[in-house]
């Protein structure tokens, strides 16, 4: 399989920041697990549930745009001749 060039970054933890609370404040407000918030926010899950996206979407009153973007992988270009 091609890599691709570009990666998917969740920015939940910009998200926790901003509402200046934690981790474990957010598990305990919305009922997700620690282990599926923190593989969010460190960047480290493979795989994403609907189910937990669209409760922190309706949670922090957000679209998916919010809670990702798409950033060029370390030392990658965009060389497509387009920016994301």
């Amino acid at each position: 399989m091609q890599q691709s060039k570009v990666k998917i970054r969740c920015r939940l933890q910009d998200l926790i920041d901003a509402q200046g609370m934690t981790r474990s404040a957010l598990a305990t407000a919305t009922g997700l697990t620690s282990a599926a918030i923190r593989g969010l926010c460190e960047n480290t899950a493979k795989r994403y549930d609907v189910d937990t996206l669209a409760v922190l979407c309706d949670f922090f009153g957000c679209d998916m745009g919010i809670l990702f973007e798409v950033v060029p992988r370390q030392g990658e270009g965009m060389d497509r001749g387009h920016q994301v």
